[in-house]
């Protein structure tokens, strides 16, 4: 027996698991590194303090976020069940009958009857000498830190909708502001237009004009109003805002749109291989090396199972000796089961396992493509975003300017006034578009944090 709990010590050290990752071909225009920093806490560089509150109470309140931080227990709680098979099960036991044996199976007639009490412990122990056990440990394992990265994943999606729609809110507060100070510039005109109208200094065309302008501009506002109560509800559910507080005051604002910084862009010289600290790849590699470690774990089924059973205690026909030393009793014993037969079941449970690793493969290697698409993408369009904003920027200085001189000679009798509703129509819209544009610029950000799994810090040079 001392021989055989040697060659176990000897198996349990040299059967560690092992796995093999799926190989992973990072560009080559820029060179892996392992000193840069993923900062989880993204949305704080937008330097809104009113975001960096949503966010939080998204975290707080949020139920998808909540069902994920469950998941973590639940794999914590079986990586305990799974754990608790390496070490020695004992329990204690107590038992107690009562006994009278018939006349027909004693001989001489029947017996007064008698009692038996018995006290141990029982302990009981699979040796692991295949490393099915272990193997199922760091599945278990692998499960735990999986579900951490799922909920993570969860976390960072959950951020990047609360910014988003946050972003959302102040480009149509913009755009209603902007839309009301048309509104409010136009009532102006159309007022001026009527007394020159009813002076008899301009036409009743110049009139109409105006006045169709303005309630185009009116026409707006309604719904610019729906659009922000819409994304304000949008922000409260992802909030978890009390229903009180949305019928009160509505969504905290922050920054104006323009005023909310835009982070850098992506350094030069960021690893590539920053994207498989993903939450999504990393739960995906997890999820592989579970199934790879229960592959090992069902081959084991091809092997005997090894097992000691022992018991130490009391036997006695009195409850008061059972403690005494003459009761004392115990038992030591080993088994051995080896697979003969089972209609191929142990085969058909290595293909399946064999299969989930398969599925677990492909699953990673499609996510890393489909994460260097995602950060390609956005690295792009967060590039484009800021052109079009600078774009923007200036054509409406350049419109202003524009205004500024159309009415200047309209009012010197150089131009009719479509030339001035003219312009006034183009910046108005060039306004809307300005405002839009930012959100865009910011979501692209957003967008961008997310494919590389959050914000990142460069080393110093």
């Amino acid at each position: 027996m001392r021989r055989l709990l040697v060659v176990a010590a000897l198996a349990a050290a040299g059967c560690a698991p092992s796995y093999t990752l799926p190989p992973t071909h990072l560009p080559d225009a820029v060179t892996p590194g392992d000193k840069i920093v993923v900062a989880r806490d993204w949305w704080k560089s937008f330097a809104d303090p009113v975001l960096d509150r949503l966010v939080e109470d998204a975290f707080a309140s949020s139920a998808t976020l909540e069902a994920a931080v469950a998941r973590v227990d639940a794999a914590q709680a079986r990586l305990g069940i799974t754990g608790s098979q390496q070490l020695p099960a004992v329990d204690a036991a107590l038992a107690g009958s009562r006994t009278r044996l018939s006349g027909s199976t004693n001989p001489q007639g029947p017996a007064d009857p008698f009692g038996t009490y018995q006290a141990n412990l029982r302990a009981s122990w699979e040796i692991d000498l295949w490393g099915r056990i272990r193997n199922e440990v760091a599945a278990s394992e692998s499960d735990l830190l999986a579900a951490s990265y799922g909920r993570d994943a969860v976390q960072l999606a959950l951020s990047a909708q609360v910014a988003q729609a946050y972003f959302q809110l102040r480009s149509f507060d913009a755009q209603l502001d902007t839309t009301r100070r048309t509104v409010a510039s136009r009532e102006q005109s159309y007022a001026l237009r009527e007394k020159r109208f009813a002076g008899g200094i301009t036409s009743e065309l110049d009139l109409r004009q105006a006045e169709a302008e303005l309630a185009s501009a009116r026409a707006q506002v309604p719904d610019l109003s729906d659009a922000v109560s819409r994304t304000e509800g949008t922000l409260a559910i992802l909030a978890g805002a009390s229903p009180n507080a949305l019928f009160g005051t509505g969504a905290p604002r922050g920054r104006p749109i323009d005023a909310i910084p835009v982070p850098p862009a992506v350094p030069e010289g960021l690893p590539s291989d920053i994207l498989l600290r993903r939450p999504d790849i990393r739960e995906a590699e997890e999820n592989l090396r579970a199934a790879q470690a229960r592959v090992a774990a069902a081959r084991t089924a091809w092997f005997p199972r090894i097992a000691l059973t022992g018991a130490y205690g009391g036997e006695s026909l009195a409850f008061g000796d059972l403690f005494t030393g003459p009761a004392r009793a115990w038992t030591f014993a080993g088994s051995l089961v080896a697979p003969v037969f089972n209609s191929g079941l142990t085969a058909a449970q290595v293909d399946l396992a064999s299969a989930s690793e398969r599925a677990a493969t492909a699953a990673y290697r499609d996510t890393v493509i489909r994460a260097f698409a995602d950060a390609r993408n956005a690295i792009t369009a967060k590039r484009q975003a800021a052109d079009r904003v600078a774009a923007r920027a200036q054509s409406v200085d350049a419109l202003r300017r524009q205004v500024r001189l159309a009415t200047l000679r309209y009012d010197n009798g150089y131009s009719n006034y479509l030339e001035v509703l003219d312009a006034e129509r183009t910046l108005f819209s060039a306004e809307l578009a300005l405002a839009e544009a930012r959100r865009a610029h910011l979501a692209a950000s957003v967008d961008l944090y997310r494919a590389l799994g959050g914000g990142w810090t460069m080393p110093a040079a």
